[in-house]
């Protein structure tokens, strides 16, 4: 049987207005009896109160000393952020010397999942992983960035382990973000592409290790280059291209897309679409150079 039920018969009525009274006195008899058998016979009723006013004073060191905690554990765990490392089932970001090396556990994961990461370690990066052309898969193909870095720091690409081919078994990409930098970036960083998902890339498709790899397209006509497609097994599609005045740019014309192209017509550039389809840039017209670079030369051998 539980020995405090008796406690219920003190009522705020039966203490109101009263120094002491009966329901009083049982009360405080009740809390100060004297523990039984091993309780000192001399004093009970303040040995009793101290040790319950004990424990009140250990509980309400252990609240203060976990509000404490809370106050400073972000500057204990981490001079940039809240933590030195962190990890959610997308990203991993440790902090390796003077670098944060983030690694890419699900490179089909949403974006904000590692933009979630870096701020938990307090850095301003807002990180895209995007479907790519074979040869810049592990690659930053594109960055926006404000404020500097300083000598020595960078924001780059790697592999973890360090060197090993994407596409083996436990290779992952990995971005590195100097530890110091307090500026603002939005990274994209290439990831092999499914099946039918166009690139997000700009790649010409004349690149080593592309799909026209070692094939100049450039000034040779819309037939030409189609033969050769059709050759290695490629699909193709269309982009017209309007030059800028002095030829010195181009510029694309939604309404010219639905163009039907000749084989006669002219073609300036080849792109890598997605796997197994490339996009031919054309003109109509045979021009004096090229639109897309303003010179001859398109593509390094």
């Amino acid at each position: 049987m539980n020995e405090l039920q008796h406690l219920a018969r003190v009522r705020d009525e039966d203490l109101a207005g009263r120094a002491s009274g009966a329901g009083a006195r049982a009360l405080l008899a009740a809390i100060t009896s004297e523990e039984p058998a091993t309780a000192p016979a001399a004093e009970p009723a303040r040995l009793r109160v101290s040790r319950w006013r004990a424990r009140l004073a250990v509980g309400a060191v252990a609240v203060t000393g976990l509000a404490a905690a809370a106050v400073i554990a972000p500057a204990v765990l981490g001079a940039r952020g809240p933590a030195f490392s962190y990890a959610n089932s997308a990203i991993d970001i440790e902090l390796r010397g003077d670098t944060y090396v983030a690694t890419i556990k699900d490179p089909f994961a949403d974006h904000a999942r590692y933009t979630e990461g870096f701020k938990a370690v307090g850095l301003n990066v807002n990180l895209e992983v995007v479907p790519v052309s074979p040869t810049q898969v592990g690659q930053i193909t594109g960055m926006r960035m404000s404020g500097p870095l300083a000598d020595g720091q960078s924001i780059a690409n790697g592999t973890t382990p360090e060197g090993c081919a994407l596409g083996s078994e436990g290779c992952a990409m990995t971005v590195e973000v100097a530890r110091g930098w307090t500026g603002w970036a939005s990274v994209q960083l290439g990831r092999a592409a499914r099946p039918g998902e166009k690139y997000r890339n700009w790649r010409s498709a004349m690149k080593k290790g592309e799909m026209l790899a070692g094939y100049r397209a450039d000034g040779k006509t819309v037939g030409e280059v189609m033969a050769e497609v059709r050759r290695r097994d490629l699909k193709a599609v269309f982009q017209v291209i309007t030059p800028v005045p002095g030829n010195g740019g181009y510029g694309v014309e939604p309404k010219r897309q639905s163009a039907e192209v000749g084989d006669d017509w002219m073609v300036w550039e080849v792109q890598s679409e997605e796997a197994g389809v490339v996009r031919l840039m054309v003109t109509k017209e045979r021009l004096p150079k090229n639109p897309v670079y303003g010179d001859t030369k398109i593509v390094d051998e």
